[in-house]
C-alpha cells in the first residue's frame, strides 16, 4: 500500500483525514479548551482567579494565551465564531448542538491542532535520513487512530505539546542548538505540564559540561518561572493549582503504591542517563534518541490509567520513529495503540457520542464500549483489564529496549 502512493500524496490523504472528521466531532473538552480563554479574549487576565472561585483551574499559560489569541484572529474573519464561542458554557447542550455556526466553530476550534500536526511531520523528516523512511514515517502518522481521534475528534491539543518535545529531541543534538532544545521544552511545560519531564535528559545529551548544564538549565527553568509568576502576580495561588489536577501522573493512590511507581521511573531514568555518558555525546543519534524518549515515556505512563487517549499523543512520534524501520516491534506497536485506542472510548460521549454535533440523540443514544462490558462483566473489569495489559506490554518493552541499550556495552567491556 506503501507503494501506491508517494510521500506527498500521503502528506494530503493525512490532512484530508483530519479535515473530515473535523467539523463533524466533538467532545465536552473542546468547550472547557475554549471557554476560559474567552475571557482573556476580551481582556480579563485574571482567569485563573474567577476559575478558582468555582473551584475549577485551567491549563498551563501558554494554553490560556494561545487559544485567547486564536479567538481574536478568528473573530476578525468569522463573526458566527464569536457568537458560538461567547455561547460556551451559557448555552445547554440542545441549543448549542443547534447552532448555525456549529460545523464552522467546530473547525475553527481544532484547526490550529493541523499546524502543528504539519509541524511534528517536518520536524520528523528532518530526523530521517532517507526518502524511504520518511515516507514509512509518514503513513504511520496519517492513518493512525490516536492522531486522528485526540486532537481532530475528541479535540484536545496535546499535539502542540507534543510537538514541542519533539522540537527538543531535534534540537537536542545540534551543536550549539541545545538551549533551543530546553526552551523547547518549557514552550511545552507552558501548554501542558509533561514535557519538563525531559529537561534532566536533554540536558544530559546537549551538556558539555558542568557550565553548559547550568546554563541550558536556566534556558529551561526561566521561562516557565516567568510566566507563572507573571500570572501569580495576577491570580495568586489559583494558578498553580494546574500542578495539582493536570500532573496526571498521581493515580495510584496507596502511598506505598506511589514509592514503588517512582522507585522504578527512577530507575528507568537513571538507566537512560547512565547510558548516555557510557557512550559518550559523539555517538549519539536520532535513532537512539528516540529508544531514550520511549523508554522514558513508558515508565511516565505507567502511573496511568488508560482511559484518556489524547494523552498518548506525546509518545507517537518517537514510538513511529522507532518502529517503523523494525519490522519485529510492529504487532506490539499495534497491540499497543488499539489498547490505547479502546481505553479512551469509555464514556459514551467518547465513543460514538463524538459525532452528536451530527444528530445528538442519536449518537448519544449508543452504550459505549464499557457500558457493553458492564453489562457483561463487571464494570471495573474494562478500565482494569486494558491498563493492566498497556503497562504489562510496556514493562516487557521496557526491559527489552533496555536490554538492547547495554548488552553491546557489557560484551565490550567483557
Amino acid at each position: 500500500m506503501t507503494h501506491r502512493f508517494n510521500i506527498k500524496q500521503w502528506f494530503l490523504i493525512s490532512l484530508l483525514l483530519r479535515i473530515i472528521v473535523m467539523p463533524f466531532t466533538k467532545h465536552g473538552d473542546l468547550i472547557f479548551i475554549y471557554k476560559s480563554p474567552h475571557l482573556m479574549s476580551h481582556g480579563e487576565w485574571d482567569v485563573y482567579g474567577i476559575l478558582a472561585e468555582k473551584n475549577s483551574v485551567y491549563y498551563p499559560p501558554f494554553s490560556l494565551i494561545f487559544f485567547a489569541t486564536v479567538q481574536l484572529i478568528f473573530r476578525l474573519f468569522f463573526p458566527g465564531f464569536e457568537q458560538f464561542t461567547h455561547s460556551l458554557g451559557l448555552l445547554g447542550k440542545k441549543a448549542l448542538y443547534g447552532s448555525e455556526h456549529l460545523y464552522l466553530s467546530l473547525f475553527l476550534m481544532k484547526l490550529p491542532y493541523l499546524v502543528f500536526d504539519c509541524l511534528i511531520i517536518l520536524t520528523c523528516w528532518k530526523m530521517l535520513s532517507n526518502n524511504k523512511s520518511k515516507l514509512l514515517f509518514m503513513v504511520f502518522w496519517a492513518i493512525n487512530p490516536v492522531v486522528i481521534y485526540g486532537p481532530y475528534m475528541f479535540g484536545q491539543f496535546d499535539l502542540i505539546a507534543s510537538f514541542f518535545v519533539v522540537l527538543a529531541c531535534y534540537f537536542s543534538l545540534k551543536e550549539g542548538k541545545g538551549h533551543f532544545a530546553t526552551l523547547s521544552l518549557a514552550a511545552g511545560c507552558l501548554f501542558k505540564i509533561y514535557p519538563i519531564a525531559f529537561l534532566p535528559l536533554v540536558l544530559c545529551i546537549s551538556s558539555k559540561n558542568f557550565k553548559d548544564f547550568v546554563r541550558l538549565l536556566i534556558y529551561g527553568a526561566f521561562p516557565v518561572l516567568f510566566f507563572y509568576g507573571f500570572f501569580y502576580s495576577i491570580s495568586g495561588e489559583a494558578v498553580l493549582g494546574v500542578f495539582k489536577t493536570q500532573s496526571h501522573n498521581i493515580e495510584i493512590i496507596d502511598s506505598l503504591g506511589v514509592v514503588v511507581l517512582r522507585f522504578f521511573q527512577g530507575i528507568v531514568y537513571a538507566l537512560v542517563c547512565c547510558h548516555i555518558f557510557m557512550i559518550g555525546r559523539s555517538k549519539l543519534d536520532y535513532p537512539l534518541l528516540s529508544q531514550y524518549f520511549v523508554i522514558i515515556y513508558f515508565a511516565i505512563y505507567w502511573g496511568f490509567s488508560v482511559s484518556s487517549t489524547h494523552r498518548y499523543l506525546f509518545l507517537i512520534p518517537f514510538l513511529i520513529y522507532f518502529v517503523h524501520n523494525r519490522p519485529e516491534w510492529k504487532k506490539p506497536f499495534y497491540f499497543l495503540l488499539a489498547v490505547i485506542f479502546l481505553g479512551g472510548l469509555r464514556g459514551r460521549a467518547s465513543f460514538l457520542g463524538i459525532f452528536a454535533p451530527i444528530n445528538p440523540e442519536f449518537f448519544l443514544s449508543f452504550p459505549s464500549v464499557k457500558d457493553i462490558s458492564c453489562y457483561l462483566f463487571n464494570c471495573s473489569i474494562y478500565t482494569e483489564s486494558i491498563t493492566l495489559l498497556f503497562k504489562g506490554t510496556t514493562a516487557i518493552m521496557t526491559i527489552i529496549l533496555l536490554k538492547n541499550l547495554f548488552q553491546p556495552l557489557y560484551k565490550r567491556t567483557s
